[in-house]
């Protein structure tokens, strides 16, 4: 008879021991469960950012700096605040972009610069620094090309070029200009 009673007690120790396993699984599960975030939530937020982009030889080529980012994950787009760009390619004069926001696409294989955009590039060779303004650049940092079809202009020394559209590669330090093309340039020194 003692045998029978110890188990039965065994059985009903085991038997609330799993009813109360399952009820705190059951538990865990609904409070633990994810809520799905709406499409158009970011998945990251960073302020204060510098991004550097190195070369094959490890070289610092490109930094990008903001005020902040927000990064969605459905888009694959991050939008900077106060964002400036600069060109470190050891080989060329430094080149800097600046303006209100940014738009990076890509990964990074493009940036659309908004609202009171500033390119400036050190002057070379006897060259003086290079400045241009416009409201909207499209920069391709791999091939270090900058591009807008929206009204330029552009300021070496007291040469001044203005036009609607403008294609600048950095590495050929060269610009073409799309239409409506206006300037005035700085005599040469007589010699």
């Amino acid at each position: 008879m003692r045998d029978r009673v110890t188990t039965l007690i065994a059985i009903v120790l085991l038997a609330a021991v799993t009813v109360t396993s399952y009820f705190y699984s059951r538990q865990l599960r609904w409070s633990t469960r994810i809520v799905a975030t709406p499409a158009e939530a970011p998945d990251l937020v960073a302020n204060r950012i510098a991004l550097t982009e190195f070369d094959s030889l490890g070289r610092a080529r490109l930094t990008l700096f903001a005020d902040s980012m927000v990064h969605r994950s459905d888009t694959d787009v991050a939008m900077l605040q106060a964002p400036r760009l600069v060109s470190r390619r050891p080989d060329q004069p430094q080149l800097e972009a600046r303006a209100r926001v940014a738009r990076v696409e890509e990964g990074g294989a493009t940036i659309d610069l908004e609202d009171d955009v500033v390119l400036t590039r050190d002057g070379a060779a006897g060259q003086p620094p290079l400045r241009l303004t416009t409201e909207f650049l499209q920069v391709l940092p791999d091939d270090d090309r900058y591009r807008t079809d929206r009204p330029v202009l552009l300021e070496r020394g007291a040469s001044r070029e203005s036009a609607r559209g403008m294609d600048l590669d950095n590495v050929a330090r060269t610009v073409v200009f799309d239409a409506d093309v206006h300037g005035t340039f700085e005599a040469a020194p007589h010699r």
